[in-house]
């Protein structure tokens, strides 16, 4: 406990006291800023500062990508649209493959690759699962499927 001396009798009172106890005069708190109050401070500035960060490279990339896609590029990007972005699955195999499966929960995504072939693609997913027994085994099925990612047929599937 830190003392300090009242300016009104001069004797010793201590920081945290309201007032002195000999005269009664208030005692000015000298407020101490923590070292969690500084740090949380500047982390709040960093935040402010890159949100108006962000902000400027979103408007620059903005303005800089005016060009037109070509026919290539469109297609790519609606044939990604139908692959997770986490595990790069495809979403409608993936739910094709849950529905055929002993224990659902137990789907794990191995690696999942796909050929164009114009028209559709053909797409392997390699998968873990349970069996019936209730070991978890390697599994793999490839499918066709369409422009729009729904599955045309399963073209053969294997342990």
């Amino acid at each position: 406990m830190a003392l300090k001396k009242c300016k009104e009798c001069g004797k010793e009172v201590s920081t945290k006291a309201k007032e002195c106890p000999s005269c009664g005069a208030p005692v000015k708190s000298s407020s101490s800023v923590g070292c969690l109050t500084i740090i949380a401070i500047i982390f709040i500035i960093g935040m402010i500062g890159s949100l108006f960060d962000n902000d400027k490279s979103d408007k620059t990339s903005r303005t800089q990508t005016t060009t037109p896609k070509t026919q290539e590029e469109i297609r790519k990007d609606r044939i990604q649209k139908h692959f997770s972005a986490w595990d790069g699955s495809h979403r409608e195999l993936t739910k094709l493959i849950k529905k055929s499966m002993n224990d659902p929960g137990s789907y794990d995504h191995v690696e999942t690759v796909y050929r164009d072939e114009d028209d559709h693609l053909v797409v392997k997913t390699t998968f873990r699962g349970k069996n019936t027994f209730g070991g978890v085994v390697k599994n793999w099925v490839i499918a066709k499927v369409d422009l729009n990612g729904s599955v045309i047929e399963v073209i053969s599937q294997g342990p």
